[in-house]
């Protein structure tokens, strides 16, 4: 008997599985493909030509699970883009963003966006410091049975409003601004000229499916600079390889602690039931703990309705658009 069985070998898969393994557990990965990766896969598209095919650019990649894998050491390498966008415009001139240029280009537009471009930064930078201090930890959850079990989720969220309490009273506007505004308002109040607007409101609905005015896509601008490459903050970059690259070294390195690595092995059934039951994939066999690198309708789908949990699955699964793909 395994002690975990993960369902998918995506990226946050086999990084779940190296953790696993690296606590002691015998783990094994089912994917699907042919290839690990999921959304992070390098393939040819042309005979004797190979790209990444569906995610193209990190940064979010948190450089304490580059280092804790030792991506590095399986051959990983990250450099990074030099710009982070680029506007054509129907004119003929056009717009080139990133690091060290962009004040100078947008100058060629407007003067006073120009001198706006610190105090933004400033501002979304330190928004963005905000949640990489919290991206590691657990947030608090619900708790139905009482408030002294509900306690330590109270003093999760106490810690959070605490950091948040701590920074100054513009900084705490920016921050709410920033997750409820639409980019489009966000942008329209600090920059006049268009170029600049369209730059950044790009950023906004990258894998949004939205329009930049819609409430709350101003947070994907946020989305965009709290991460890093190579220690620079904000930062994008292209994995040497593409980004099967990054996965082919997350799943050298959880091999090296013994985790099994089962392709082309859909999973045929799983049954997930409270703890006195074992999940249970067909193919794998029973297993301690069960986990799942895919979306809940997905899974719940997969071979007919494979997946059944006790109690029914949740209606909000189905209500909800980001399931269902």
């Amino acid at each position: 008997m395994r002690d975990a069985v993960i369902i998918g070998g995506g990226h946050n898969g086999l990084v779940c599985a190296f953790y696993l393994a690296r606590a002691g557990l015998k783990v094994t990965v089912l994917e699907a493909r042919g290839v690990v990766g999921g959304a992070a896969v390098t393939e040819e598209f042309h005979p004797g030509f190979r790209n990444s095919v569906a995610a193209y650019t990190v940064s979010l990649l948190n450089p304490k699970v580059i280092h804790d894998m030792g991506l590095a050491r399986h051959g990983l390498r990250i450099v990074e883009r030099p710009l982070s966008n680029f506007l054509p415009l129907v004119d003929g001139r056009y717009l080139k963003i990133g690091e060290g240029r962009t004040a100078a280009e947008v100058a060629t537009f407007s003067a006073r966006d120009a001198g706006r471009l610190a105090d933004f930064h400033h501002q979304r930078d330190s928004a963005a410091g905000v949640l990489r201090a919290l991206v590691l930890q657990t947030p608090p959850n619900r708790v139905d049975r009482g408030w002294l079990a509900a306690l330590p989720e109270l003093i999760k969220a106490g810690k959070l409003g605490n950091q948040v309490r701590k920074l100054s009273l513009a900084s705490q506007r920016a921050l709410l601004d920033l997750f409820t505004k639409s980019a489009g308002d966000y942008l329209d109040g600090w920059f006049e000229s268009d170029p600049i607007k369209a730059a950044y409101g790009f950023d906004s609905i990258v894998g949004n499916y939205a329009s930049p005015y819609a409430p709350g896509s101003a947070y994907v601008l946020l989305h965009h600079v709290f991460g890093e490459v190579n220690g620079d903050r904000g930062a994008w970059g292209h994995a040497i390889g593409g980004m099967g690259a990054i996965t082919q070294a997350m799943a050298a390195a959880a091999q090296a602690l013994g985790v099994e690595i089962r392709t082309g092995c859909a999973v045929a059934k799983a049954v997930l039931g409270r703890r006195r039951h074992l999940p249970w994939c067909a193919g794998a066999g029973p297993a301690v703990l069960g986990a799942a690198d895919a979306g809940p309708c997905r899974l719940s789908r997969a071979g007919g309705g494979a997946v059944h949990l006790r109690g029914g699955q949740p209606s909000r699964w189905r209500r909800d658009r980001g399931a269902r793909a």
